[in-house]
């Protein structure tokens, strides 16, 4: 299949004019002009896509697909006072309820252009769900309020096999929530887990004002939390990047959010982990504040967008977030930009030799947006490109977007998706 259109941006290098992929099963097989590439392949199917920028699928870094039946449930409102309110909302919930809402989280995510996600996942029904609706990623299953001598047994429970197979564009991981949720033993059992047996890590970092206290002297409002869930923890006068550091938890980690990194914690940052995933919108609704992103990408740190879940943001559309990065830090070129909606999340899930650019050999993964005026491609795309302009999608070689309209059927997980919904809702009145 030979895709062609009025500027190809592969990220990876400088954008074509009159571009085209050439794609093969689920591989990409060649990038360049439409002159040249309709020559040499001349026996291929041709897609027209006059009118559109194509690039690579987008990733969204950082996620929770599994509460995404809970949108519009929560207005913006401070992290301390939004915790409670999700933890009871989603107490009376199932696997096959978090799977469903997984599905539905995933089908949203492809119709606004995102193929792969960092998803913190529930158990492996969820992970199922999303994959079987087209979805690659990195699926990090969560553990949290535990000890380690009962790691193995939750893990069983979950579902969690970092050799089970959900196909060639899926990496297992596993994820121990936060330090105020995972006490440091459990931290650092799951760290040494994951490398043993080959699995990204990731975890929330520095989210959040509370953090800091907590870990400073104990105060603040995560202690309660801290003293129920965090066994064996203990302030110890660190910053919680610097507490997490000589835990060794951050070697090879990715660390999601980093609001409150610290001048003297951006080398640390460095130093260490995989990359930083930021999540705008969420962390303001949160009001969290956000990560120094231009102090993390000047010192060499790949930093990826996620959305968060949609239990804290009003959408999954990943460009959305990047016009929202963009009104913090206006200084980010827009190259920049498109490289943390792809390569740059890639690099700090660990997957970006499946995806992030258009490269011969890379997934075949694709997102053209109708944008038939783009004379500058990177720029255009950064003020105007998102869910309502994505034309075409196409994850793992399979078509899930066309002419804009949604491809995949998910209205089972839709139905099973709104009856959980109406439990949390129940739950919180």
């Amino acid at each position: 299949m030979l895709l062609t259109a009025d500027w190809v941006v592969p990220v990876s290098r400088r954008p074509i004019r009159r571009g085209a992929v050439v794609v093969r099963g689920e591989h990409i097989v060649a990038v360049g002009t439409t002159s040249e590439l309709s020559t040499t392949f001349a026996e291929e199917e041709v897609v027209d896509l006059s009118g559109c920028v194509l690039m690579p699928g987008l990733v969204n870094a950082h996620t929770h697909l599994g509460l995404s039946a809970v949108e519009g449930l929560f207005e913006p409102t401070p992290f301390i006072e939004w915790l409670p309110q999700i933890v009871r909302a989603m107490r009376s919930w199932s696997a096959e309820d978090y799977a469903a809402s997984a599905a539905v989280g995933a089908a949203r995510c492809l119709h606004a252009g995102v193929t792969a996600v960092g998803d913190i996942t529930y158990g492996a029904r969820s992970v199922e769900a999303a994959t079987r609706v087209g979805l690659g990623g990195a699926y990090f299953f969560e553990v949290l309020g535990i000890t380690p001598g009962e790691l193995s047994e939750r893990l069983d429970v979950i579902g969690f096999d970092v050799k089970r197979e959900y196909g060639p564009r899926v990496r297992c991981g596993l994820s121990p929530h936060a330090l105020y949720s995972s006490g440091p033993a459990l931290l650092d059992a799951v760290a040494v887990l994951a490398r043993e047996v080959g699995a990204p890590l990731a975890l929330h970092v520095a989210e959040t004002v509370a953090e800091v206290e907590l870990v400073r002297d104990g105060s603040g409002d995560l202690a309660p939390v801290a003293a129920k869930l965090a066994h064996g923890f203990r302030p110890t006068g660190e910053h919680p990047i610097g507490y997490l550091d000589r835990l060794g938890v951050l070697g090879g980690a990715t660390a999601v959010h980093a609001c409150q990194t610290w001048p003297t914690d951006v080398g640390r940052l460095a130093a260490t982990v995989r990359g930083v995933v930021t999540c705008p919108r969420s962390n303001e609704w949160l009001h969290n504040g956000i990560a120094p992103v231009e102090q993390l990408l000047r010192a060499g740190v790949p930093v990826g967008i996620g959305t968060d879940s949609l239990a804290s943001t009003p959408d999954l559309d990943l460009f959305e977030e990047a016009r929202a990065l963009r009104r913090r830090f206006p200084l980010v070129p827009d190259r920049t930009l498109l490289e943390m909606l792809t390569l740059h999340g890639a690099v700090a899930l660990g997957i970006e030799e499946l995806v992030g650019a258009l490269e011969p050999g890379m997934q075949a993964d694709l997102v053209a947006f109708g944008l038939p005026n783009a004379g500058d491609p990177e720029s255009t795309l950064v003020r105007e490109a998102g869910r309502k302009t994505a034309e075409a999608v196409i994850s793992g070689g399979v078509w899930c977007v066309r002419d804009g309209e949604l491809l995949v059927d998910v209205a089972a997980d839709a139905e099973a998706a709104q009856a959980a919904r109406a439990r949390a809702e129940q739950a919180l009145a």
